[in-house]
């Protein structure tokens, strides 16, 4: 327990100084993850615990997707979310947060920890093309072989290394899910194109094999927001007020999204001792809870980056298979 505290700790430092000295008094985000990633929602909770804890104040927070382009104060800093998406392999996401940066010159515009995945050249060139129009655009890679990848091809804009904002989740929120194991294994399978071809569909020693849960309260709720975006964006179109509505979305995605999918991943890995995953943030979320954890990679190396860059010295975290 105590090299996980010291571990976690020091992680939290290594965000909060390179991180801290960036914001201004006032931010929002731009890109939450409204989607059933409960890896992503890890990071949007360490995020907003990061920002209450310094005293920043967040004035609003949209999704991915639901952002309307506000005209913003020059002293609002934009804040992009941190993952596992920029590049081509998740593009969307990408395409998202690309357009955000084209349209607010003016603020400084920070993209939390990332890996970084591009398969196609052109691409990468034309990416960083369009970021260095922007003079205040501050990007953060998790991991060391993403941060040489910014060095390679971004190096117009500002460049950091930073560990994964899940580490700022506030401890209030994991003590309570420690040590409350009941001696069975987990084999956590992610099954999209992260997934290599060499991963193993089953292992004996697994109790349970799964991804992820997601409820189906979870999925309606995603629906019915994506619904209410439509009707947003029809009022706008229309040049009526879609102020009601936007903020119905945020608070219902905050509150019943958020909240419940934090919890719905401390839930799962709680009755684990030990956890064998082919996801980044099972990984992580297993050393938030003091679990051993072994990691087998994905299609382009990020679990074993980011443990070579930040987790090396943890003897509870190895790679499957590894001594």
């Amino acid at each position: 327990m105590e090299c996980f505290e010291i571990k976690i700790s020091k992680l939290r430092q290594e965000i909060a100084c390179r991180l801290k000295p960036l914001l201004s008094e006032r931010v929002i985000i731009a890109d939450a993850p409204y989607y059933d990633n409960i890896g992503d929602v890890l990071i949007w909770q360490g995020t907003l615990d990061f920002l209450h804890q310094f005293g920043f104040k967040l004035l609003k927070c949209y999704g991915a997707g639901y952002f309307p382009f506000p005209k913003l104060d020059k002293d609002i800093t934009i804040l992009l979310m941190g993952g596992g998406n920029f590049g081509d392999l998740w593009r969307g996401l990408q395409d998202i947060r690309l357009e955000i940066i084209a349209r607010y010159p003016e603020n400084r515009i920070i993209m939390l920890p990332q890996s970084i995945c591009y398969q196609t050249p052109d691409l990468i060139n034309k990416d960083a093309d369009l970021m260095a129009r922007h003079s205040d655009l501050h990007l953060f890679a998790r991991d060391q072989a993403s941060h040489d990848i910014l060095t390679a091809r971004f190096s117009r804009n500002h460049l950091y290394l930073a560990p994964d904002m899940a580490f700022c989740i506030k401890s209030r929120l994991l003590t309570p899910h420690r040590n409350l194991e009941e001696g069975k294994t987990l084999f956590l399978l992610r099954p999209d194109k992260e997934l290599t071809q060499t991963t193993p569909a089953s292992i004996s020693e697994a109790d349970v094999t799964s991804d992820w849960p997601k409820p189906e309260n979870t999925k309606r709720l995603i629906r019915n927001l994506k619904r209410a975006r439509r009707i947003s964006r029809d009022l706008r179109s229309l040049g009526l007020s879609s102020r009601f509505i936007d903020s119905a979305i945020r608070v219902c995605a905050d509150r019943f999204m958020r909240d419940s999918m934090t919890k719905k991943g401390c839930e799962f890995l709680e009755p684990f001792s030990r956890i064998i995953t082919t996801r980044l943030h099972t990984m992580i979320l297993a050393v938030l809870l003091h679990k051993p954890v072994e990691y087998i990679d994905n299609t382009y190396g990020k679990l074993s980056a980011f443990a070579e860059t930040w987790l090396h010295d943890l003897t509870a975290v190895k790679a499957y298979g590894g001594d």
